[in-house]
């Protein structure tokens, strides 16, 4: 998790429980995760440092860029709300795996995140 990928310079993110990985782009350096879980699904949310010190965030000096919920299938069909938040990945044994991306992006983030480091991220997520 703290060495990149010496052929591509990202870093791999493994989850076997839920099945799937993730390839961060080099600009995750010194990322975190956090898992939360509720009766319906689980998220795993990805931190990155930050040096805005007007940035409010849950994890003081670090940012939360992306999000991976892992619903439960049958609850996110009834969840229109969340469809317009959590963009669909892929589905699996009844699991419905989506993606977040942050709104509010600290100041010195706003000159490395663009639409190519998105779509980086999108295209690294893979099910196991």
């Amino acid at each position: 998790m703290n060495e990149p990928a010496p052929e591509t310079g990202e870093y791999q993110y493994k989850n076997a429980d839920l099945g799937f990985e993730l390839a961060l782009p080099a600009e995750f350096i010194y990322y975190q995760t956090q898992r939360k879980t509720t009766d319906n699904f689980v998220d795993i949310e990805f931190f990155v440092p930050t040096g805005d010190e007007n940035y409010y965030s849950e994890v003081f000096g670090y940012t939360n860029p992306v999000t991976i919920r892992i619903f439960d299938k049958d609850y996110y069909e009834n969840q229109s709300d969340m469809k317009s938040v959590y963009k669909e990945l892929t589905e699996k044994n009844k699991k419905v795996y989506t993606i977040r991306f942050w709104e509010n992006i600290p100041s010195d983030w706003r000159d490395k995140w663009n639409d190519e480091l998105k779509q980086k991220v999108i295209d690294g997520f893979m099910i196991k």
